[in-house]
């Protein structure tokens, strides 16, 4: 297997790696989120459940760098028993003394009553937004609790059963605090409650820090409708969102939300945001008089519904690229849908280029064609820039082998799949044969028919 690695960058974080276990589809995995993640497999394999669950988390990381930010938790240390067991225990701690050191147990407490429950509120409320079910419902048929092991900025165990979920949570070295502050005012409870705001404020600050910069924007592979509906639907949709009058869940909100902010955005010329002029040629128009999409290519302009599937399946992504920024993650449904094989490889290579910025990029795919493509992009990282140039590649179109995840997703609907990483390395890219699985490959009358006649 490949080592890990940071993008050129350095700015997309640390990996983060999700453990998941009777979730939806899925029996049992893991999966490391890199710079670029690659997830392939049948259809109904889990995929889909695996790429909302990494958007999920990813963007519950920036929820609570947000809160933490704002002093949202601040409200927690009040709440319930659990605030007059931290104080009672601190006053103890304090009590007839100036200085020490702060027990690990108690920084547990305090780390479990402030950052992980904004943690876990955060990520309950994007699963149940991005997957538009309560996570009850996530549970994998006949199992009775699905399983989340996060191992990254946050070291979380969450389990959802049928009544609810739990989370356990360890500390680790971000946000330690060795010894209580020594300038807390007051005497009694009131300087016990002093020591304990700051021994919290000290510890969200440190685990704060350590958050990956940005957040997630989701392309679901359901998207061209919102993009391509006649008359006044889509326009619709970006008007209500601007005014904050459209309330919806599921990824296709997430969407709908990129697209806003993409309508918005400055178009500053970045190689990774120009997506449809690299893939097509042309470029899309947003700034119509009633918010209409078009693509205008050779002198002509038409609106996308009227466009050629390929523009409309490759528009939402390309909007959704123009609004991200460095430390940001894409992730992204079947990216190759309805594109040529040329125009694959050029979008492959956009993505390459994404990774280069610093940004990562999740993506499911269907296609050999740009599996393959990507692998090349990592064989191309082992070459050096006057090589690649002399191919014909730009100085961004690679990728590090350990900047890249590859995953397989395999076994059946009945006894769940299951998710391996692919071998892949600089010399053979990605291998995997799966694509040729199923009935023709599997039955051994229709595999023997099927040799003799392309024999």
């Amino acid at each position: 297997m490949a080592r890990k690695a940071e993008p050129a960058s350095g700015i997309a974080g640390p990996d983060t790696e999700l453990e998941i276990s009777d979730f939806g589809p899925i029996a049992g995995g893991k999966i490391a989120l890199r710079p670029l993640t690659v997830l392939v497999g049948p259809n109904n394999s889990g995929k889909t459940y695996a790429s909302v669950l990494a958007h999920s988390v990813v963007s519950s990381f920036a929820d609570l760098a947000a809160a933490a930010s704002s002093g949202g938790w601040r409200g927690l240390l009040a709440e319930g028993n659990e605030s007059h067991n931290l104080t009672d225990r601190t006053a103890k701690l304090v009590s007839g003394r100036r200085e020490g050191r702060v027990p690990s147990s108690l920084h547990s407490s305090i780390h479990d009553c402030t950052v992980g429950r904004l943690f876990e509120g955060a990520l309950l409320s994007r699963l149940q937004h991005n997957f538009g079910s309560p996570p009850a419902g996530l549970v994998r048929t006949g199992s009775r609790f699905s399983r989340i092991r996060i191992r990254g900025p946050m070291v979380a165990d969450m389990e959802i059963s049928r009544t609810g979920a739990s989370t356990r949570f360890e500390c680790g070295p971000a946000g330690l605090v060795r010894n209580w502050p020594q300038q807390a005012a007051g005497k009694g409870d009131a300087r016990a409650s002093a020591v304990l705001l700051g021994l919290a404020s000290e510890i969200v600050a440190g685990v704060s820090a350590v958050m990956p910069p940005g957040t997630s924007r989701y392309v679901p592979a359901a998207r061209s409708g919102a993009m391509c509906a006649p008359g006044a639907f889509a326009p619709g949709i970006l008007e209500g969102l601007l005014r904050g009058g459209a309330h919806t869940s599921g990824t296709v909100a997430d969407l709908v939300d990129s697209l806003a902010g993409a309508q918005a955005a400055p178009r500053d010329g970045a190689p990774a945001q120009r997506i449809i002029p690299g893939v097509f040629g042309g470029r899309l128009d947003t700034g119509g008089r009633d918010g209409t999409l078009s693509y205008a290519n050779a002198g002509a302009s038409v609106p996308l519904h009227m466009s050629s599937s390929g523009v409309a399946e490759t528009a939402p992504i390309a909007l959704a690229a123009e609004a991200m920024s460095p430390g940001d993650t894409l992730v992204v449904e079947e990216p190759e849908a309805h594109l040529h094989p040329q125009s694959q490889a050029r979008l492959a290579r956009h993505l390459a280029r994404m990774v280069r910025r610093g940004m990562r990029v999740v993506l499911s795919t269907h296609s050999p064609f740009l599996l393959e493509q990507l692998g090349m992009l990592v064989q191309l990282g082992a070459l050096s820039p006057p090589k690649r140039k002399g191919m014909g590649y730009g100085k961004d179109d690679y990728v590090e082998d350990g900047e890249l995840a590859p995953y397989a997703f395999a076994g059946s609907a009945k006894r769940g799949y299951t998710i391996s990483e692919l071998r892949h390395s600089a010399d053979g890219g990605i291998q995997y044969g799966g694509f040729v699985a199923g009935p023709m490959a599997g039955d051994g009358r229709r595999g023997r028919a099927a040799q003799k006649h392309t024999g």
